[in-house]
């Protein structure tokens, strides 16, 4: 379906970010072990929290951490509406070390959340949680497009991609959603403006609502 109001770009662009080779996703499974072992494991203490909201990646770094890991869990399955949402878009964007807060702001301006939103070009077509463009995932099928887990790989990946290209945030999203040559050059569509400057009010709105609801989970601005 199309959601009417909202920017549906999708990542079309105009330098495709397709592989030939491009391996299999590792799938997202509630039974799986969600942390890489390859990253630290920080101390589980109140007077850390305070510390890692402090850090570059504060949600990112809570969800890595073991005391509050499921408290930033329930806040994106509540943000969502549904945990076969949130639980793949949490387990990709911390694999490709992903700011929490900018993946879920990107994906809420991009489909509202629904697996199943449709934005169509004149031509091709954008779809799923990240719409993925048809012309730059070629080789995904129909089925792949509307699985959140899918499409959460690939949207992760290439926004990680998009972060190679630019390490401005700002850059990065309108080169998502624009491509790289046009961003680059210069040539960012009006759109693409409208589009990053949706996503990083979300961002904002979405940072102090998460500051509220960790305050109250843990008395981290008591003395």
């Amino acid at each position: 379906m199309v959601l009417s109001g909202v920017f549906l770009l999708g990542c079309s662009t105009s330098t495709p970010f397709v592989s030939q080779e491009r391996p299999a996703p590792e799938r997202y499974t509630f039974s799986m072990e969600w942390r890489d072992e390859s990253l630290p494991r920080l101390p589980a203490s109140y007077e850390n929290v305070r510390n890692l909201l402090e850090s570059e990646n504060p949600i990112l770094a809570l969800y890595r951490e073991d005391l509050t890991h499921d408290a930033v869990v329930n806040f994106f399955v509540e943000l969502t509406g549904d945990p076969a949402t949130a639980m793949p878009i949490l387990y990709h964007a911390d694999r490709a070390n992903l700011p929490l807060s900018l993946v879920f702001s990107l994906s809420f301006v991009e489909s509202r959340f629904s697996p199943y939103a449709v934005n169509a070009n004149p031509t091709s077509l954008d779809r799923g949680l990240f719409q993925l463009n048809s012309l730059t995932f070629r080789d995904l099928s129909e089925e792949d497009f509307f699985d959140p887990d899918t499409n959460a790989f690939h949207g992760t990946s290439y926004l990680s991609w998009c972060f190679e290209q630019s390490h401005e945030p700002q850059v990065a999203v309108a080169i998502y959603n624009a491509g790289r040559y046009r961003v680059i050059n210069g040539m960012t569509p009006a759109s693409t403006k409208i589009y990053v400057e949706r996503i990083f009010n979300y961002r904002e709105q979405l940072l102090r609502r998460f500051l509220t609801y960790i305050g109250r989970e843990f008395p981290i601005t008591q003395a």
